[in-house]
């Protein structure tokens, strides 16, 4: 059986990127370069951490 809060804190986490997401996009279109690339390492983190979940939810 699937774990409701690691499938809770999975799409949490997705629902985090796709923001990220479109405010780096945001940031880079206005020249914002070193907050488009500190969003990037956040997104990068989350990604990992998605990542990690779902193998948790896979076991």
């Amino acid at each position: 059986m699937l774990n409701p809060r690691l499938e809770d804190h999975a799409t949490g986490l997705e629902l985090q990127i796709v923001e990220l997401v479109e405010r780096r996009e945001r940031a880079v279109v206005q020249g914002r370069e070193t907050e488009a690339t500190d969003l990037q390492r956040e997104i990068d983190g989350l990604q990992r951490e998605l990542v990690v979940t779902a193998e948790q939810l896979t076991q």
